[in-house]
């Protein structure tokens, strides 16, 4: 376990920390990248790309934060406090970062889409971050047997308030999802858009993503809240069925049906 990274003079620089930054860093060069490429880089997209990042940061304390509201309260702190010391959730980051980039979009009124150019830098980013959390967090899954199976020492599992499982070998589930985003990165950086209607690669990524962690979620190790589910899981269910909605529309609408070729004249 390495929850500390660094320590420069009185600077602590936290693993998970430097891996969310550097993850974000790296997905707006990307996102950057494809957009100058296709000369649609502006002074709007940067403002954009603001509102998403700002977005991105409140919804991932706020969108599973009140599993810590009984923990503040016991403690005597504001409700506040979970805006800023709760914990993150790369769900909410990704549902407050989308509703940031709609919410920014309408108020500039900039209609053009641009989903696909940051459809391949959201898995990166997030395979990235990934890394912090695999480093710097226990428990890394539920107990298995499977030879791939990893241990921690008594001292990490100690560092921590709650890790059941600590004592046995437990599923890599954070390499799980490195892998899985790895695997989305590559397929969309190495095909373009997947589909031919705009902004939905990105749709579709995000779905493929939310029926993954759902499942992914039964083996992380994460407390169950409510139904036998996990926090992330309650949380996937409207936002998962919100996408499949928009694709059951789409495909209603035949959408993604090409035109048929011009027969060519004799």
């Amino acid at each position: 376990m390495l929850p500390v990274l660094a320590r420069i003079g009185p600077i602590t620089i936290g693993t998970h920390d430097f891996f969310t930054i550097l993850g974000l860093l790296v997905g707006l060069a990307l996102y950057y990248r494809a957009l100058r490429r296709e000369r649609m880089l502006t002074s709007q997209i940067v403002l954009i790309s603001g509102a998403a990042i700002l977005g991105g940061a409140i919804g991932a304390r706020l969108i599973t934060g009140w599993e810590a509201i009984d923990n503040v309260q016991a403690a005597g702190l504001p409700i506040t406090y979970v805006l800023t010391h709760g914990p993150k959730s790369i769900i909410g980051g990704l549902a407050g970062g989308y509703l940031g980039i709609v919410l920014s979009k309408r108020a500039l009124g900039y209609t053009l889409s641009t989903g696909d150019y940051y459809a391949a830098a959201i898995p990166l980013a997030g395979a990235i971050g990934r890394v912090g959390c695999f480093l710097s967090e226990l428990p890394l899954g539920t107990p298995t047997d499977l030879p791939w199976g990893m241990t921690v020492s008594p001292v990490a599992a100690a560092a921590f308030a709650r890790c059941p499982g600590c004592e046995v070998a437990m599923h890599p589930s954070m390499l799980y999802e490195i892998g899985f985003q790895l695997a989305a990165f590559l397929l969309i950086w190495r095909r373009g858009p997947l589909l031919p209607v705009r902004g939905d690669t990105l749709k579709a990524y995000l779905l493929a993503y939310g029926l993954f962690r759902f499942g992914i979620e039964f083996i992380r190790g994460n407390e169950v809240q409510a139904f036998g589910l996990t926090g992330p899981q309650l949380v996937l269910i409207p936002l998962v069925g919100l996408l499949v909605i928009h694709f059951a529309r789409q495909w209603r609408r035949n959408a993604y049906r090409l035109p048929q070729p011009i027969p060519a004249l004799c």
